[in-house]
């Protein structure tokens, strides 16, 4: 058994993505039983294009803001997605910079496979945490 220690957790001082989800806010759902595209259908995304990485997904999402004007009852945002393996079935991973607004389809990811959800938003004290 290795033993975890604040070093292997300090990567997170200086991460750029860290940054910017604590600044922005942000929900990290993972759905197990569902493709990445089933996950994005489930959200009603509209597609805005693709990238590599979370540098263009932090552009990305600076880029919507200026768009949006900072307009905070604007209820779109924007998200990433990609799917890895797991012992027990395939899981997709979510990042969404939304404010911590959650994610409303959980229930209909839910059927027939596993969501589990964290939001933020952004720095304020309210941190969510969903499974189902």
């Amino acid at each position: 058994m290795n033993l975890v220690t604040a070093h292997d957790y300090a990567w997170i001082r200086t991460s750029p993505l860290f940054r910017h989800m604590m600044e922005s806010g942000y929900t990290l759902t993972l759905t197990r039983g569902r493709s990445p595209q089933e996950v994005l259908r489930a959200m009603e995304a509209e597609p805005r294009g693709t990238g590599e990485g979370t540098a263009g997904l932090i552009e990305a999402d600076d880029a919507h803001r200026a768009e949006t004007g900072g307009d905070y009852w604007d209820e779109s945002y924007i998200a990433g997605t990609f799917d890895t393996p797991g012992e027990i079935g395939d899981w997709t991973v979510v990042l969404g910079f939304d404010g911590g607004l959650g994610v409303p389809c959980a229930e209909a990811l839910s059927e027939g496979g596993r969501v589990v959800a964290h939001s933020s938003n952004s720095g304020k004290p309210i941190h969510l945490y969903d499974h189902r």
